[in-house]
């Protein structure tokens, strides 16, 4: 029995381990295998060891069948892009099913979210009104801020709202060694997005297409893509564009991003992305943490205290990880350690900030300039 549970137990580590490299199909197989090997351990112990197992090895198989349909959904992915590809078109981009997150599963960032319903939501709930005033349901929107805050779920909120298709795009999908391929990418991008009613155009690390030309001087490609960024931009806001087309940027670097970009009438709006505040940041942990086993002394306003200064993705990954080593813990013992105010303290006392405070005063300058 012991051979099986060191086993199961060498199965979830490389299950853990799969997981965090991104092999999604790789962690599923080997919790699949940990709880199988769990299941049998189960059956030959005593109560209520035999309990303690079972509720284990159902965990492990509740983790593997939650990536099952990430997996499918890849697999999804990789068949578009061959036909795609098969048939001569760019393969760069393509179309997400509709997301279903809204801006009130984004934790915090209310002023960021008001700006985002005033520019970009509103419109479509209050057609008629907007229509009075001369709000157009398009535009353009620049989303700036530390690494991890959110960005991107703000961005899949805004298509979620309004039940609009979700074009998520990074630079490597849009650049091309070929002499003039970039620029046709970019076209193709907008072109495809007008297709449809309404869409959402989100591009990643925008500062990447569009930096500053003085800094592109090398580069005739950056050059170019910058160009037809504007132009699609300058279609967004012109009197003859039909449709709703939304296009949000996001950037870790503002500063390093082309002035004509900048300008009103591309981004209309700049909207700054912060650390989580402490609201948030107890949102935060307890999105992450619901469902687990937690210890009915755990004191989440004290966790989050200590949390300033972390972002979400920091947070996140200090809940994961507390969350790992007490579920190894417990499959080694055969008796489950709930989630403590100290586990968790002690996983953050490993995790450095994200954001550095000289970082931190970057964006306050940027933000104070406009």
């Amino acid at each position: 029995m012991r051979a099986l549970i060191e086993q199961s137990t060498r199965f979830l580590e490389k299950g853990l381990q799969k997981k965090q490299e991104g092999d999604l199909k790789g962690a599923r197989f080997y919790f699949l295998k940990a709880a199988e090997l769990l299941y049998k351990v189960a059956d030959a112990s005593p109560s209520p060891l035999k309990e303690v197992r079972l509720k284990q090895a159902d965990r492990l198989m509740s983790l593997a069948d939650s990536l099952k349909l990430e997996v499918e959904r890849q697999g999804g992915r990789r068949e578009e892009k061959a036909s795609l590809a098969s048939s001569g078109e760019t393969t760069g981009w393509v179309l997400t099913e509709r997301p279903r997150v809204k801006l009130s599963d984004v934790a915090g960032l209310e002023e960021a979210k008001e700006q985002i319903k005033l520019r970009l939501i509103y419109p479509f709930i209050h057609p008629e009104l907007a229509e009075r005033y001369g709000i157009k349901k398009r535009g353009g929107i620049l989303l700036y801020g530390p690494p991890g805050t959110g960005k991107t779920l703000l961005a899949r909120a805004v298509a979620g709202e309004i039940d609009a298709p979700f074009f998520h795009v990074r630079p490597a999908d849009i650049m091309s060694k070929w002499v003039g391929e970039a620029e046709k990418n970019i076209a193709r991008l907008f072109e495809e997005a007008r297709k449809y009613e309404k869409a959402v155009i989100f591009i990643d690390e925008i500062d990447a297409l569009a930096p500053k030309r003085s800094r592109a001087n090398s580069s005739t490609v950056a050059r170019r893509v910058i160009s037809q960024i504007l132009v699609e931009l300058e279609g967004l806001s012109s009197a003859e564009s039909q449709g709703a087309l939304l296009f949000l940027g996001a950037t870790n670097e503002p500063w390093a991003l082309d002035e004509a970009i900048l300008r009103p009438g591309r981004f209309d709006e700049k909207i700054y992305v912060p650390l989580p505040d402490f609201e948030a940041r107890m949102q935060i942990l307890k999105q992450n943490l619901e469902g687990k086993p937690l210890s009915p002394t755990l004191d989440l306003e004290k966790v989050a205290s200590a949390l300033e200064g972390y972002s979400g993705a920091d947070i996140r990954r200090i809940c994961e990880k507390t969350a790992e080593r007490l579920f190894l813990l417990s499959l080694k013992e055969g008796k489950e350690h709930k989630i403590t105010t100290e586990e968790l303290l002690d996983t953050l006392g490993e995790f450095e900030r994200s954001v550095s405070k000289e970082l931190l005063a970057k964006y306050e300058r940027f933000r104070a300039d406009g």
